[in-house]
């Protein structure tokens, strides 16, 4: 589950995006399936190192929201993730 990637870079969730997960019973394959067959779907624009994608199953809409990070760890390695920022179910 820790080297689900998209474009080539490791989608890594936040805290608060685990949790979104958690309540909804989704896990980082549901992210990377929405991330592949998705449409975009802000409703507004967004920063350009931010993705926000959509995909309809039955009367929900599942929005998974990333951005591309540069990580810094101490021993001095860096590496660019897509940080999961946001997962979100609503109802068509």
């Amino acid at each position: 589950m820790f080297n689900i990637e998209y474009q080539g870079l490791r989608i890594e969730p936040t805290l608060h995006a685990t949790r979104e997960l958690i309540k909804e019973g989704k896990d980082l394959y549901d992210v990377l399936k929405i991330l592949l067959e998705g449409y975009d779907c802000g409703a507004s624009k967004r920063k350009e190192n931010i993705i926000e994608r959509c995909l309809r199953k039955g009367d929900k809409e599942f929005k998974a929201v990333i951005a591309k990070t540069e990580l810094s760890y101490p021993d001095g390695f860096q590496e660019s993730v897509w940080r999961l920022i946001h997962f979100g179910k609503t109802t068509i």
